[in-house]
């Protein structure tokens, strides 16, 4: 995949407390995802088997939305290979397998990258700057 510059990435300015232990939540709209894979990641999250896969997808009662758990962040060759003995390619790939579509798995490598710890991904949510959008 491309490296684009990361709209995901906040100054530490931007934060009005920043802090070592502050987790980074992001809430997108799907239209940051091709209309098919919303679909897909819809079933995903329900069914998928995400244990090697460095997050946790789950659904949110009473909300069309999907919720990520990141873990291991940054996702990066070298942070992936200290702690995990494999690149970021190889994570990839595992998602892949998986079943996640190479969309949803750019979004949540950004979002790893920017140590965002928790990304939801609704319908009725704005878009990010930066971040490709879709006709959904």
């Amino acid at each position: 995949m491309a490296q684009l510059p990361n709209p995901f990435h906040i100054a530490a300015g931007d934060y009005s407390q920043p802090h070592p232990s502050c987790s980074r939540a992001f809430e997108i709209a799907s239209a940051h995802l091709p209309e098919e894979d919303w679909a897909d990641l819809q079933s995903l999250a329900e069914d998928a088997d995400t244990a090697l896969l460095h997050f946790e997808c789950f659904t949110l009662p009473d909300s069309d939305a999907i919720g990520f758990k990141i873990l291991s962040a940054p996702w990066t060759d070298q942070h992936l290979g200290q702690h995990w003995g494999y690149d970021l390619s190889t994570l990839q790939a595992l998602q892949a397998a998986e079943g996640f579509s190479e969309e949803t798995i750019r979004v949540l490598t950004l979002a790893a990258q920017a140590d965002v710890r928790f990304l939801v991904i609704d319908p009725n949510s704005n878009i990010l700057n930066g971040l490709p959008l879709f006709d959904c």
